[in-house]
């Protein structure tokens, strides 16, 4: 008996981290999208399929296996549904597999008592660990009865509930374990894939998603022959704003004007923080005329807005803007950037507060405000 349980416990493990891998490659939130939540519900009850598939054979007439801890994995991690589902799964195949008989009428009996039993136990607000404490006690109880119902040989029942129950404590302890620390990687990977994309402070794109964005996009520009229009732009004497009220007041308003960016944008628009006090917009199929319409209102509705640094200390403050589009001002959209930089860079040296675009001749238009 033992080495059958160390086959299902082999095969259980091995369900687990093929279906964490999937998890952390498809992005799916834990525990939150209906979706998950069949899924979840499904995957265990396919589990505790092949788990009944490689059982432990007691008698004629009677099999013991794992298959009801995926039903608690289903509770704990899926919420009410999940159980429910693979309970049905496993219920189902019960019978088709060992047809109908006492011995598989109480094992149908069990499947859906400890679905239902997990359910509540999962719907509580207790800890995680205790969930797990309750359901294998619950789990054990259940299953004890039914072996002494449907057991007749007192050896046989002796040696089954001095075993089985043990096993199924130390398989739900090490697969709590576990799971455990296939959640936590799978949150520290998320942590660091977002990381590498998302600036910290505003929440916007990095540079390094900047530059991922900006490529791919002008591929599919010169792929699909769209315009693609690039802003960039800079806090007008941003240094003054940390030199006078410190760093974290600075903080307070790159915050603040990433919030104006977002407000100010098409929601498809690609916006990120390149660094320090500068920001991009990549405008998707837009003309030079609509990049200058949509800059012009972000400097507009950073000149009018006022950024509270703190309870006491209210400013104001402008920015520069360069433009740069593809294909209708630059022709080369491996200059895209480039350009905007330049038209950035003549819009600070000639006054700031100001947009200033990059023509077809490689030449600077000042647009005054």
């Amino acid at each position: 008996m033992i080495t059958e349980l160390f086959i299902n416990s082999c095969i259980l493990i091995t369900f687990i981290s093929v279906f964490y891998t999937f998890i952390l490659n498809k992005n799916i939130y834990l525990s939150t999208s209906p979706f998950f939540k069949v899924l979840v519900g499904f995957w265990s009850g396919l589990l505790g399929i092949l788990l009944m598939l490689f059982s432990v054979p007691i008698n004629q007439n009677v099999i013991v296996d794992f298959r009801y801890v995926p039903i608690i994995i289903a509770a704990i991690f899926g919420g009410i549904l999940s159980p429910i589902m693979a309970s049905i799964i496993i219920g189902v195949f019960s019978i088709l597999y060992l047809g109908i008989t006492k011995a598989s009428i109480v094992a149908l009996i069990d499947v859906f008592l400890i679905g239902i039993g997990c359910s509540i136990i999962s719907s509580t607000k207790a800890l995680r660990k205790i969930k797990w404490i309750h359901s294998i006690v619950y789990l054990n109880i259940v299953t004890s009865i039914s072996m002494i119902i449907v057991i007749k040989d007192s050896r046989v029942l002796f040696t089954s509930l001095s075993v089985y129950p043990v096993a199924i404590i130390l398989m739900a302890y090490f697969v709590f374990k576990y799971t455990e620390y296939l959640s936590k990687s799978v949150k520290i990977h998320r942590t660091l894939k977002r990381q590498a994309t998302v600036d910290f402070l505003t929440g916007l794109n990095n540079v390094r998603q900047f530059k991922k964005d900006l490529n791919n996009f002008s591929q599919r520009a010169i792929r699909k022959g769209k315009k693609l229009s690039l802003l960039y732009l800079d806090i007008d004497y941003f240094k003054k704003v940390n030199d006078t009220y410190g760093h974290s007041s600075g903080d307070i308003v790159l915050r603040n004007l990433a919030i104006i960016l977002r407000r100010t944008c098409r929601s498809f628009d690609i916006i990120s923080r390149n660094g320090g006090e500068e920001f991009s917009v990549l405008l998707l199929d837009c003309s030079g005329s609509n990049a200058f319409r949509i800059a012009e209102r972000i400097r507009k509705n950073v000149e009018e807005n006022k950024f509270h640094i703190s309870d006491k200390s209210i400013i104001n403050l402008t920015i520069s803007i360069g433009i740069s589009t593809y294909s209708d001002i630059t022709d080369n959209i491996d200059n895209l950037f480039k350009n905007a930089d330049n038209a950035l860079y003549e819009a600070k040296i000639t006054g700031r507060n100001k947009i200033c675009i990059h023509d077809l001749n490689k030449q600077i238009i000042d647009i005054g405000m």
